[in-house]
């Protein structure tokens, strides 16, 4: 009988250092989806940031994007973004955005949103980069 119970004992204490177990940054996948990695361009890796929601609509004939980070991580990370708004065609619209700076503390989520230059605009990519605090 003491034999079991040392055997359970010694699962049960595996088992929670696998749930313990840190998430590293490159084990993070850049987006929850395909279709929000589809939109996603990421220069170099997120550090342990995800993008887990994407939202867009029109307001008064101009496209509004709403994107929520996570940042799955114990550290902070500031994250650079930017969106590039794009025609019917895929031509660019606008001069294009300055990058944006924005820290996510570990474990923890922050709102990015972009308006687009005007009714021309159809479509969006968010470019996004990242660097560990």
């Amino acid at each position: 009988m003491k034999q079991i119970s040392r055997q359970i004992a010694a699962c049960a204490t595996v088992a929670a250092a696998l749930l313990a177990a840190p998430v590293f940054a490159n084990d993070v996948p850049n987006a929850a989806s395909p279709g929000i990695a589809a939109k996603l361009m990421v220069r170099g890796t997120l550090e342990g940031v995800q993008v887990t929601d994407l939202r867009s609509q029109r307001k008064n004939d101009v496209m509004v994007v709403q994107a929520e980070a996570i940042n799955l991580t114990n550290r902070d990370v500031r994250i650079y973004y930017r969106f590039r708004w794009t025609d019917a065609a895929g031509m660019q619209v606008g001069d294009g955005e300055v990058w944006k700076p924005l820290m996510i503390l570990g474990q923890q989520s922050q709102f990015i949103k972009g308006t687009a230059y005007g009714p021309q605009a159809t479509d969006f990519k968010i470019e996004m980069s990242a660097e560990p605090r």
